[in-house]
């Protein structure tokens, strides 16, 4: 943990901008991928939370697609003791399908496409048969999603709102510029580390946050080791099959940079690489048939 941040290193700023984000916020919620990044923020947050007596919320938006070791750390993550709720959203979401010309996007947890499935919805989850969201239309955006969901939480729970993000500046220039640029956003006390959320041309009170921006991959880990904390492991696997602590993404696997690691699923985990090769195209090819009346046989 040797980078400093005003005479701070990164673990100790990251545990005061969450103290700050428990103080001055009424309710917090914070949105996890399973990714490392994420894990180690909310598990640093919990640790921050048991010590204020606070509670928070977590969003965990499931693209089925995923690896099996990354749902069995969702798992994990769900018995932190400071959690009241755990939104895992397993709802028929819109994404970037790169695979494929002829069906740029997928619908995962998709019905007509069930047979298809990566993997079995969780029992527990917000799926299309139970969802709370009056708002929410089948195949809306993932990125339209998010906001949406904020904007819902607001209404709910009312009063100033923190939607804890855990991305780091140095992994991309669009991050960096989130972060950098408070001329062009709205801050929450003039901290560069938060930004005001807005839908369409209103700004809601809800702020995103990210307590550890200025985090390396090093600390990430470092984090991991000196604090004992559990951790996704599939980057164990990762690293195991030859990619550096810098190149290791953990996103749904039809994305334009994902796709070219596809075959990193056979490697890590080859019960879910064929199911995931499977998916998308043979969706498409069944529902491009039906609506042509076709009369070929697959």
């Amino acid at each position: 943990m040797a980078k400093k941040y005003l005479e701070k290193n990164v673990l100790e700023a990251a545990i005061e901008r969450l103290e700050i984000i428990f103080q001055n916020f009424e309710n917090v919620y914070f949105s996890v991928s399973g990714g490392k990044d994420s894990s180690v923020m909310v598990q640093l947050a919990n640790m921050v939370a048991q010590k204020m007596n606070k509670k928070f919320d977590v969003l965990f938006i499931d693209l089925e697609a995923q690896y099996r070791n990354t749902i069995e750390h969702i798992e994990e993550l769900k018995q932190l003791s400071q959690i009241r709720n755990f939104y895992h959203i397993t709802l028929p979401i819109a994404l970037r399908n790169a695979v494929s010309v002829l069906q740029p996007k997928w619908i995962c947890w998709e019905e007509e496409s069930k047979h298809l499935w990566v993997r079995e919805m969780p029992k527990d989850s917000i799926n299309i048969n139970n969802c709370p969201f009056p708002w929410f239309k089948k195949g809306e955006e993932f990125e339209e999603f998010i906001i949406q969901f904020a904007n819902w939480y607001q209404k709910k729970y009312k009063g100033k709102v923190a939607c804890s993000i855990g991305i780091r500046t140095n992994e991309s220039l669009n991050r960096f510029r989130t972060i950098a640029f408070q001329d062009k956003k709205i801050t929450f006390k003039n901290y560069n580390w938060t930004t005001k959320l807005r839908v369409g041309d209103k700004h809601i009170d809800v702020y995103n946050c990210y307590p550890i921006y200025d985090w390396a991959a090093e600390d990430i880990w470092g984090a991991v080791s000196k604090l004992d904390l559990k951790f996704n492991y599939i980057y164990e696997l990762m690293y195991k099959n030859g990619l550096s602590i810098y190149e290791q993404r953990l996103c749904q696997p039809y994305g334009d940079d994902q796709k070219n690691g596809l075959n990193q699923f056979k490697a890590l985990e080859y019960d879910t690489w064929s199911k995931v090769l499977n998916r998308v195209n043979r969706s498409k090819l069944w529902k491009y048939l039906l609506q042509n009346n076709s009369t070929w046989q697959y």
